[in-house]
């Protein structure tokens, strides 16, 4: 099926699922995604052949999920990225220009698995793209015109197998884009990555419109965290700081006027993309910094956001609120060494309680588990391991808990007033039955029959007993009867 066939049917489907009663406050069209492009790219520690490789995405298709982010990095497909100057008679927006063999081939996986797309058109640049070219340097200082005749090249390349895209991956993080801040020889330092990232996503915006007419286009695409203190050019911003700089109003959501806003234009976005990990937090633990907002903390990003928008710092475009992409959420766990960190049954249980809460927020469209496989260190004696351990299976592919409840998760919360059981049949193809029994003694009972909505997802009232236990059981489309975990009804606010 095409991807605009598949356009069609979210259309549908969205209209269908408003008469469901399942989960009313819940986003009719929330996509469960994956992430890992390691995978797609064959750069796992050990090298797969292409028949291993496809087994492997055929696996997330079988396992519920819908959507695939991947990247399309812009030095990945330019031409002799670490010269100064771009080759002679370089047409940057032509896509004849680049070469898109590895971003081809990772669409043609995602697609003929049946799954869709969500492309991050992204940095690092070449060095040629650097408005600074003469540092040598990747990562610093992109060109936002140039980096638009990439997006357009791009866009114009994939627009008939992709829908949605995303400027740009964590413009808040060095790694991504610098510098983050300018510092005096006082080392007093000011944000200026937001300002440069305005201009990258106005023109990646315009840009993957000229090249796809019907796109969806998110900006944001920030990390959850970021230091208060800008100690040094490369300290990572805070989210909401960074947004509010990138619209150019204080904390207070005045206009800013002078230095980089002096020319400030409003930006357009179909949509914001953003990471909320937690780390050692559970998804009920807010963050006490205003300006980080992780999982329990949606409200607030959702709040700033609609102040941007209502202040016309943010023009939505085909809504009226600004929805969410949730394109990178996961936990950690050992084998990484730090002992702040969830145990791997803990980060499958806080999941859970993570996905439910973004399955019953109407903003977020696209809930994406960060990534399959745990990344391997590049140096098992650091203190720190600096690459991600979240995956359902380790790097030797070995089963975590998160893997034994991707498919079904479930999660029971109760108040003072009420108690309740979400879950989700990941895998459904529409409305499917499902049997929510609760701990009778040693054994499990029935105890009532539900539907779910289309995309699988229920929620069930039940008594306020901290002592009571659920699960469901339900017959995934292959004919297998599965079982979800078990969840008790933990106490929120």
């Amino acid at each position: 099926m095409s991807t605009r066939s598949v356009r069609a049917l979210f259309v549908t489907a969205s209209v269908a699922l408003l008469a469901v009663p399942a989960v009313a406050s819940a986003s009719p069209t929330q996509l469960t995604g994956i992430a890992d492009d390691r995978v797609l790219e064959n750069t796992l520690p050990e090298k797969r052949s292409p028949v291993e490789i496809d087994a492997i995405v055929k696996q997330w298709k079988a396992a519920g999920v819908q959507d695939v982010r991947t990247f399309a990095q812009w030095d990945k497909l330019a031409p002799k990225p670490d010269d100064i100057n771009a080759p002679a008679g370089f047409e940057a927006s032509n896509p004849a220009a680049y070469n898109f063999t590895l971003l081809d081939s990772k669409l043609d996986l995602i697609l003929r698995n049946g799954m869709t797309p969500t492309l991050v058109i992204s940095g690092p640049g070449p060095v040629w793209g650097s408005s600074q070219s003469a540092r040598r340097k990747r990562d610093m200082y992109p060109d936002p015109e140039q980096f638009g005749a990439f997006a357009k090249a791009v866009a114009t390349h994939v627009a008939d197998r992709v829908e949605r895209y995303i400027v740009w991956n964590e413009p808040n993080v060095a790694t991504w884009l610098k510098p983050q801040n300018t510092c005096d020889s006082q080392d007093n330092c000011k944000p200026y990555a937001p300002h440069l990232y305005r201009e990258l996503a106005r023109e990646g915006y315009e840009a993957i419109h000229d090249g796809d007419d019907s796109a969806r286009v998110a900006i944001g695409g920030t990390s959850s965290l970021g230091n208060r203190n800008l100690a040094n050019p490369n300290t990572t911003n805070q989210p909401l700081r960074f947004l509010r700089e990138m619209a150019c109003v204080n904390s207070k959501y005045r206009p800013i006027k002078s230095g980089r806003c002096k020319s400030f234009k409003p930006l357009s976005a179909e949509a914001l993309s953003y990471h909320p990990h937690s780390q050692a937090y559970s998804p009920g633990k807010r963050d006490s910094d205003t300006s980080n907002a992780r999982m329990a903390d949606l409200s607030r990003l959702t709040r700033v956001i609609d102040k941007l928008v209502a202040k016309k710092r943010i023009k939505v475009k085909g809504a009226k609120k600004l929805p969410l992409w949730l394109d990178e959420y996961a936990y950690e766990t050992k084998p990484d060494p730090n002992k702040s960190l969830p145990s791997p049954s803990t980060a499958a249980t806080w999941s859970q309680w993570g996905w439910s809460i973004a399955a019953r927020n109407p903003r977020v469209q696209i809930m994406t588990q960060y990534v399959w496989f745990d990344e391997e260190p590049t140096d098992k004696d650091a203190s720190q391991w600096d690459r991600w351990q979240s995956g359902l299976y380790t790097a030797e592919g070995k089963a975590k808990p998160l893997a034994r409840v991707f498919s079904h998760p479930i999660f029971g919360w109760r108040t003072s007033k009420s108690a309740h059981v979400w879950g989700q049949v990941r895998t459904a193809t529409g409305v499917t039955s499902v049997k929510l029994q609760r701990r009778s003694g040693k054994s499990y009972r029935d105890y009532k029959t539900v539907k779910t909505n289309r995309n699988g997802i229920f929620q069930v009232k039940v008594p306020r007993s901290s002592k009571a236990r659920y699960r469901f059981r339900y017959t995934d489309p292959s004919g297998d009867t599965k079982t979800s975990a078990v969840t008790k009804l933990r106490k929120t606010s």
